[in-house]
């Protein structure tokens, strides 16, 4: 989906009168926005993804069709009350395996994938993990050259940090740690 805001604001930039030439060093100095689909480590040949600011299925939904590499999805949080069936669907067919994590209790994400995965037949792609760490240290097994592990969680980060950001903040920190 950077793509087409790529695309969107090459086209507004244009009819302001904006150069080619600027618009293509704009483009290729572009680092990208923090918590956005931001490339944290390649580590081992595996590709670290921080979409902290994923927290609706919908979301996810754009994050799972920016990859076409093997994936290792991080699911978690708090559900917003949204449907998940078309972002299960998805990430049933492009994760290689999807790991919940976070709190159990009420409108908890990591229960609502483990129940639509059994649902839809794949109970064995879904594995729990306590947090973020635990999470992590999963998909640091699971994971094999040419991977991208992404986190796009689908579900609000309040039941265990004060915002998304924090959330993605402290992904960063745990991949480099690896």
């Amino acid at each position: 989906h950077n793509v087409l805001n790529v695309l969107a604001a090459c086209a507004i930039a244009g009819v302001a009168g904006c150069p080619p030439d600027a618009m293509r060093a704009a483009i290729r100095d572009f680092r990208g926005v923090a918590h956005r689909l931001e490339v944290v480590r390649v580590l081992d040949g595996v590709t670290y993804i921080n979409d902290s600011i994923a927290t609706a299925p919908e979301r996810v939904v754009a994050a799972l069709h920016s990859f076409d590499e093997p994936l290792i999805l991080l699911l978690g949080g708090k559900d917003k009350d949204l449907p998940w069936d078309e972002v299960m669907a998805l990430a049933l067919t492009k994760a290689r395996h999807i790991i919940a994590f976070g709190k159990p209790g009420a409108k908890a994400v990591a229960e609502i994938v483990e129940r639509h995965a059994a649902d839809m037949g794949a109970p064995d792609t879904v594995t729990r993990a306590e947090d973020l760490t635990a999470a992590l240290a999963q998909a640091r097994t699971l994971a094999q050259t040419g991977d991208v592990v992404l986190l796009s969680p689908g579900g609000t980060s309040f039941d265990a940090y004060p915002d998304f950001a924090a959330r993605g903040e402290d992904f960063r920190h745990i991949v480099n740690e690896l």
